[in-house]
This record gives structure tokens, sequence and C-alpha cells, in this order.
């Protein structure tokens, strides 16, 4: 299969790559913060991301175990690197818009599809979600998201990809009403509506 990034797959890769981050092992909040000219700290309450002058920090709430900080940075990123404004001075819509895409952003960012691609993940679902869950410094039922939103993604592709093979492709001329068939063999096509003759 020749699977396509999907725009936030591929967003999410080149980030990496910006970061020199290439494999799960190398993945380290601080180092990237630090490399994203962010400023990170971490105290006893809930994380968040803000801007001032120009100048991003990132508190990550560290109460909260490894696996859910890590999460935690992975939404707060979204919000620095992609939304501006004041969550409390906007409408309440696009304060539930920015965080759906936060939350979205945050499954891509903590488990990359182009590392999650790599791994030799077991053929039992309850197993693969360990592995990831591990490999990533994720919780299991975030891994289990994650999992199930990759393998979703790959069956819609595919599904995509036996659509176009089975459609007849066509275009119409310019100067005509001729339908020219690209791809098939034309004796094998029904005729277009307007050339069928009424009986």
């Amino acid at each position: 299969m020749n699977y396509i990034y999907n725009p936030l797959e591929d967003q999410v890769k080149k980030l990496y790559q910006h970061l020199s981050t290439i494999v799960p092992e190398e993945i380290d909040m601080i180092d990237i913060a630090a490399k994203l000219d962010i400023w990170l700290h971490f105290e006893d309450l809930s994380s968040k991301a803000i801007e001032h002058s120009g100048v991003y920090s990132m508190f990550i709430d560290r109460r909260l175990s490894p696996q859910q900080q890590w999460q935690d940075f992975g939404h707060e990123l979204c919000h620095a690197l992609m939304h501006s404004g004041n969550q409390l001075n906007l409408p309440l819509e696009f304060v539930m818009y920015q965080e759906s895409k936060a939350r979205n952003f945050a499954l891509h960012f903590c488990i990359p599809t182009f590392m999650l691609e790599r791994l030799d993940l077991p053929p039992i679902k309850k197993e693969a979600i360990e592995v990831i869950s591990k490999t990533f410094n994720v919780e299991l039922n975030f891994a289990k998201v994650r999992l199930e939103q990759w393998l979703q993604q790959q069956d819609s592709f595919l599904f995509f990809e036996k659509i176009v093979e089975a459609t007849p492709l066509y275009e119409l001329e310019q100067s005509s009403n001729e339908v020219i068939y690209l791809g098939s063999d034309v004796d094998d096509l029904p005729a277009p509506p307007e050339m069928i003759e009424d009986s």
C-alpha cells in the first residue's frame, strides 16, 4: 500500500524533521520546547499555553503522570503553534473548535504516523495498544484512540484506492459534448445517458 499522509500527518512529520527527531527514543518534551523557543514550566496548575509579546510559555501540570504531561504538552503545543487569541475572549463555539483541533493534533504529535508505521505491532489489538503506549510514553486509552484512528485512516485510503481503480476515468472535451473515456475499454462502458435512444 502506498499510503499518502493527510495534511496533519505531513505537517507533524515535517515538524519532527525540523527538530531532528526521527525515532521515538529521541522524543523529549523539554528538548522540543527549547528548540521551538517555548518556555516550559511545571506547576501545580492546569496545563496551558500562553503568548505574551511574542514569547511563548507553556505550563504543564506537574501533578499529572509523565504520560499525561506528554499528552498535555502535545495539546498545548497545538495552541502555541496554530491558534491565536485569548480563549477567555473567544466565542464558545470557536473555543470548542480549537480544543477539538488540539486534541487531534496531540494524538498525531505524541504518536507520529511516520514513527508509528515503522513499529512491528503485534496482530492482537490489545497487545498493539500496549506497545504503542510504552513506545510513545502515553496512556493506554490515548494509544487505543490513536491506533483506531490510524487503522481507520488506512482503511479509508484503501477504500479510496479501490474506488479509483473501479471507476472509469473520463473527461468532457470543451469543444463538443463528446465524452472520451480514459483507462478503460470503451466497448465495456455504458453509453452516456444522452446517447441512449428512447424505445
